[in-house]
């Protein structure tokens, strides 16, 4: 494919530039005594010609092994990103770009670079994604060096093959319900973060108008106070729920053979095709009232060169209800175990050092109280106090249960289970020998005098490190579990 432009569309995304224009000339004019508003209309000639003169220096071609990116107004570069190297390409089309089958595609790569290097077509017609899509899945399983000796017969013959394995392989696919994405909603306590964003935002104006509204309306009493908390809970569900909708409507996860296929949205439609074998870990979150309803949330982390959460980590099963967990885990997930040989909870004296390692801090108020005396600041620490102490204190006691580590088996072909807890959500992580990229045993003169140690290990997630670790676990378990990833 020869060298081609993106759609005329991408200055649409450069719409952002000139209102940035705008802002800098209104912002800087006054200071250097310039008129703003011809300071403004030279910044935006400037920034209207330079987003032209990018949109003109950026070309792309699709070659036989590899895609080729080149851009730079005035300082040029070529970019090689070969087909075998490519983890995922994400598709993403705004909901205004439809009509022209126009979307942008993000192509995330196995290096280790900086997000510069970062591959992105922000405008492209949507069968360029297709032809990229094809050749990924073609290259996917090929060694560099055979690409240059095999002939383009063999390749296809290969595809071919290739793809009848992957229909032998199965086909499972899950999709989204209203009372999924409601039940998401509500167990992810995303009703707070909402009523606390919208108070910061507004800078408490919100809460203000709110308590007028109150006491003009419903007066002073204990019931009407009640009744208004959960009038306004209701709100910030509501708003939460349209949120959630947006992010994950017509949320689908399609498995064929060794590949991974995942999209959702609503005016933004993502979709993300993936092989099996860059996933670096799948992870399982519950909390608290996910425990109680018995459901969970599925997550993978993957390596790429992007730092973005899509492209590091996603969601591919945000409710799991966990009577289908294993059905759900083998159809999509076939190759983690979901049983392990050998298993090594967390000591039950961990209780009090998970909770002495914060609540130290608590000791500030006995010494503020000693030397200012009891003052309403003082009153307004005890009650704090007393909040955080009961809180750390079931943080502390939930770590405890949730705390483990397990083998799947003796070898390096095996996996390994790590469970831990914070703020009341329990993290699983299924991850591989092969995909470790460290692991830290730490143990110190007081913990193995206790019979105690942890294990903290680290993998690749986007282009940078997840960190997984369990912490007051058996010595002797904890040495078995260095061993094994020693050999």
């Amino acid at each position: 494919m020869q060298d081609k432009h993106l759609s005329p569309l991408n200055l649409v995304n450069r719409l952002q530039d000139i209102l940035i224009a705008i802002f800098l000339a209104s912002f800087i004019g006054d200071p250097l005594h310039i008129d703003s508003f011809k300071l403004g209309i030279i910044f935006v000639i400037i920034t209207i010609v330079w987003d032209i003169l990018s949109y003109l220096c950026f070309t792309y071609s699709i070659e036989d092994s590899q895609i080729v990116i080149k851009k730079g107004v005035i300082f040029k570069k070529v970019i090689h990103v070969p087909f075998a190297r490519i983890q995922s390409i994400e598709h993403s089309q705004y909901f205004l770009f439809r009509p022209f089958d126009v979307e942008k595609l993000q192509i995330n790569n196995a290096s280790k670079g900086s997000s510069k290097d970062k591959i992105q077509l922000d405008a492209v017609k949507t069968y360029v994604g297709k032809v990229l899509e094809e050749k990924h899945k073609q290259y996917q399983n090929q060694d560099v060096n055979d690409e240059v000796e095999q002939s383009d017969i063999a390749k296809i013959e290969d595809s071919n093959q290739e793809e009848a394995n992957t229909q032998d392989n199965g086909y499972a696919q899950y999709k989204i319900s209203t009372k999924d994405i409601a039940l998401y909603t509500f167990t992810s306590f995303r009703v707070f973060i909402t009523m606390f964003l919208i108070a910061h935002i507004t800078h408490g104006a919100v809460v203000d108008f709110a308590i007028s509204i109150y006491q003009k309306g419903f007066g002073s009493n204990m019931i009407s106070l009640i009744a208004f908390s959960i009038i306004a809970i209701i709100i910030a569900l509501l708003l939460s729920f349209i949120y959630t909708m947006f992010q994950f409507y017509d949320f689908t996860l399609v498995k064929e053979g060794k590949y991974l296929e995942y999209e959702k949205g609503l005016f933004t439609r993502n979709k993300v095709r993936l092989s099996t074998d860059r996933i670096q870990s799948v992870l399982i979150e519950q909390n608290v009232m996910g425990k109680l309803l018995k459901i969970m949330t599925v997550k993978i982390i993957m390596a790429s060169d992007g730092s973005d959460e899509e492209s590091s980590q996603a969601v591919v099963l945000p409710i799991l209800n966990a009577d289908k967990y294993a059905e759900m885990m083998n159809d999509f997930f076939e190759w983690i175990p979901l049983k392990t040989v050998e298993k090594f909870n967390s000591r039950k004296r961990s209780i009090w050092l998970f909770f002495r390692n914060f609540d130290w801090i608590l000791l500030i108020i006995p010494i503020v109280i000693y030397f200012v005396g009891w003052t309403t600041l003082v009153y307004s620490l005890v009650v704090i106090g007393v909040f955080t102490f009961f809180y750390t204190l079931g943080n502390a006691y939930f770590k405890y249960r949730v705390t483990s580590i397990g083998l799947a088996g003796k070898t390096k072909d095996d996996y390994l289970i790590v469970s831990n807890g914070f703020l009341f959500k329990q993290r699983t992580y299924y991850v591989g020998w092969h995909e470790i990229q460290s692991m830290h045993f730490e143990s110190s003169v007081f913990m193995k005098r206790n019979n105690l140690a942890h294990i903290v290990i680290r993998i690749r997630k986007g282009n940078s490190a997840q960190t997984a670790g369990v912490h007051y676990i058996d010595y002797g378990g904890a040495k078995k579990i260095y061993d094994w990833y020693r050999q």
